[in-house]
């Protein structure tokens, strides 16, 4: 006996079901990544080093002793270039983390434009969520 309510559509119920499982893994792991990442920031300079933790928290700050030679406007440049390398380095390592995860580079840009669907998403699975008979064929 079917478990599928006579429909025929169990095996497609279960494909769906492995298939968001297979997401929820990925998702997991993207969200372990993500939490493990330490990315490090440096000034142009090279007297100012900070690293960016998962969270998007400055971690370590490291000041080389030549800095303390410079004047406080100099040495707080120097502080913010290297946070702001350290950003934009983890948000190119963000990027590569969601490309990787989502599986194409399109689907990251709609993602980030906040134009990616449900039914977009489920596609680049091989589910049409359009489709009105997509659980009553075997």
């Amino acid at each position: 006996m079917s478990t599928s309510g006579g429909y025929g559509g169990g095996g497609a119920v279960e494909n769906m079901l492995r298939q968001a499982q297979e997401q929820q893994r990925r998702l997991a792991e993207l969200q372990r990544r993500r939490a493990e990442l330490r990315v490090p920031g440096e000034s142009p300079d090279g007297l100012v080093r900070v690293t960016v933790d998962g969270e998007m928290k400055i971690g370590d700050i490291e000041i080389n002793a030549r800095a303390m030679r410079l004047d406080s406007f100099s040495l707080a440049e120097s502080l913010q270039a290297a946070i702001d390398a350290a950003y934009a380095a983890y948000g190119e390592h963000q990027q590569e983390l969601l490309t990787e995860m989502l599986g194409g580079s399109e689907l990251v840009r709609k993602a980030q434009d906040g134009t990616l669907t449900p039914q977009d998403w489920f596609r680049r699975f091989g589910v049409d969520l359009d489709d009105p008979f997509r659980g009553l064929r075997r």
